[in-house]
């Protein structure tokens, strides 16, 4: 009898384990998580997600946060349950949006940033664990006259953690300058953040500035693009590239053609390289424009050229340990003419030799313009002409023997 509940027992412990749902946290997916998502220890990470079998006990975290629902703790244990989760100091069996902290764990602040000198603003994207310790995981070099990023910098090293130069933690402005220039940096986030969550308002903006040019737009329409792609950073980091400073305005198209092409090649490599063996560049170069009226508007969606269209998004992976470096570059423009594209690719294009560019090359889409026209470039070229990137921060061999066509 013994032997048969033990069997008993055993079957029904399997029957729940593989049919009761695992807890999974799309971290990918906005919707399916809270807007301040806690920190998540003890679930194995794979593909953008969580996973946290049935049973198993899971630590979240709001770093010097709190939670919504339990204001006084800053830190909880939770057992998967029913794809759901049981708090284990009140028994309380919740849903993981119920479980958000009060603010988010990441922070985009002001910050010293090398190579990123006035009138360029230096910003730096953190997270705060539960010490209060700030973990650096990219920097921006920002130009808040214009509200756009001027270029952003990761790595792929463990918790993406980005060594920097000794510095100061910036602390709170004690002058009537430093107040005011935070009002200002506070203002321009607002409206870059209402801009980039609607395309509708967007494209409605875009047709009302051309209606007079009775311009043809043949389907296009405008959308925000992210420079630095959330799959570039860990599962855990990932929702740290959602910051308004991450993003410009881009065509459709091109957003979801050969941009995406090019952060899925990316992001791969960074996932297949040794942690801390890669790091990576990404930016915006130039104003995009229409011919309208016999002449090239240039395309800015808020006035005195703020919010502009870049001409150009671009990508520099570097490999400091191996002195390699390739600069690929996305043309923000589904029209522009035959005529145009010689003066717009400004280097010898080596996209159709770098191995680890699987996605861009299939089927050659690189070279169409409606996907986004897509050259790769010696980093010496690519600084003649981006010249905002600190050509000193990557040493590299000139020419194609300081190239990255391989991993």
């Amino acid at each position: 009898m013994r032997l048969l509940n033990l069997v008993l027992f055993v079957i029904s412990f399997h029957v729940a384990h593989f049919t009761e749902p695992w807890c999974e946290i799309e971290l990918s997916c906005a919707a399916c998580v809270p807007e301040a998502m806690p920190r998540v220890s003890g679930a194995a990470a794979a593909g953008g997600a969580l996973r946290a079998a049935p049973g198993a006990e899971l630590g979240l975290a709001c770093g010097g946060g709190a939670f919504l629902a339990y204001p006084a703790r800053a830190a909880l244990r939770v057992r998967c349950e029913a794809g759901r989760y049981r708090v284990l100091h009140d028994q309380q069996l919740r849903h993981l949006l119920d479980l958000g902290c009060q603010e988010s764990v990441f922070e985009d602040v002001l910050h010293q940033v090398e190579n990123c000198g006035s009138p360029l603003q230096g910003r730096a994207y953190q997270v705060r664990e539960s010490n209060s310790r700030a973990l650096h995981l990219a920097t921006v070099c920002f130009d808040e006259d214009r509200a756009i990023a001027v270029w952003l910098h990761m790595s792929n090293a463990e918790h993406n953690q980005l060594e920097l130069a000794p510095h100061d933690e910036h602390s709170a402005p004690l002058s009537l300058l430093g107040n005011f220039n935070h009002m200002f940096d506070a203002k321009t986030r607002r409206d870059s953040e209402r801009l980039f969550s609607d395309d509708a308002h967007m494209n409605k903006r875009l047709h009302e500035m051309f209606k007079h040019d009775h311009y043809s737009f043949a389907g296009q329409s405008l959308t925000s693009a992210k420079l630095l792609s959330s799959h570039y950073f860990d599962e855990q980091n990932m929702q740290v590239t959602d910051f308004a400073s991450n993003k410009v305005i881009a065509w459709k198209s091109v957003v979801e053609g050969n941009l995406r092409h090019v952060q899925r090649d990316v992001s791969a490599l960074l996932a297949r390289a040794a942690r801390g063996s890669l790091r990576v560049w990404a930016g915006a170069r130039g104003q995009a424009a229409l011919r309208a009226g016999g002449a090239r508007v240039p395309l800015a969606l808020r006035g005195a050229g703020r919010a502009p269209a870049p001409r150009y998004v671009w990508t520099v992976l570097h490999a400091p340990q191996r002195r390699r470096a390739l600069a690929l570059v996305v043309l923000n423009d589904p029209f522009v003419a035959v005529s145009e594209i010689r003066d717009a690719v400004f280097c010898e294009s080596a996209c159709g030799s770098v191995s680890w560019l699987r996605e861009l090359r299939r089927d050659r889409h690189y070279e169409s313009p409606v996907y986004g026209l897509t050259f790769c470039c010696s980093l010496a070229n690519f600084t003649d002409v981006v010249t905002e990137l600190p050509r000193d921060a990557i040493d590299v061999p000139a020419g194609r023997e300081g190239m990255l066509t391989d991993l």
